[in-house]
């Protein structure tokens, strides 16, 4: 069992490691003919207080890495459609990665997959969100104590492989290793 201040302090960890993912939606209810709000740079817990923050440097290497493993990081517009046509844009979300992220982030469950992939800025609380998701929840990886190469070596195999197969163990492709090492060596100089 975690302390209440190891708990406040990774609490507080987490929310600076992922800014980008934070969402909040205003608590009225949506309809149909009401346009979609656009989310907040702030998130807010149950019996928490609400937090404001910027971008980290983490997210920023993270999604930096993603987008040269998923398109060599080229710029391409978040509607995009990936070969094989199940993943979308600079980071190759999928339409059940949406799904995750709406399932676990109440205040996103009225965005549409088209949502996503008409709003740039959406698209990428959606890819922090899932991040986070894939870290916390899915992998139950304790980042706070890694170094950010390993964080992200973790999520980028969580990433392509899903959490399902990334908990089994089944190993990335080799040439989506060599890539991510090529990232992290670039990233090192």
């Amino acid at each position: 069992m975690v302390g209440h201040n190891a708990a406040i302090l990774i609490y507080r960890n987490a929310l600076a490691l992922f800014c980008a993912a934070g969402i909040t939606v205003s608590p009225a209810a949506i309809s149909k003919e009401t346009p979609l709000p656009k989310p907040s740079l702030s998130i807010s817990l149950p019996g928490e207080r609400t937090y404001t923050f910027s971008k980290t440097e983490l997210w920023r290497y993270l999604r930096a890495g993603i987008n040269y493993l998923e398109v060599s990081g080229r710029d391409v517009p978040v509607y995009y459609k990936h070969p094989g046509g199940k993943a979308y844009g600079p980071l190759a979300l999928t339409p059940i990665a949406v799904k995750d992220v709406k399932l676990h982030y109440p205040q996103l469950s009225a965005y549409t997959f088209d949502n996503v992939l008409s709003d740039h800025e959406l698209y990428e609380k959606f890819a922090a969100a899932y991040a986070e998701l894939l870290l916390k929840h899915y992998l139950k990886i304790d980042y706070f104590g890694m170094t950010k190469e390993d964080v992200f070596e973790a999520l980028q195999k969580g990433w392509f492989l899903g959490p399902t197969l990334y908990k089994k163990g089944h190993p990335v492709i080799i040439s989506r290793q060599k890539r991510a090492a090529e990232y992290i060596r670039s990233m090192s100089v």
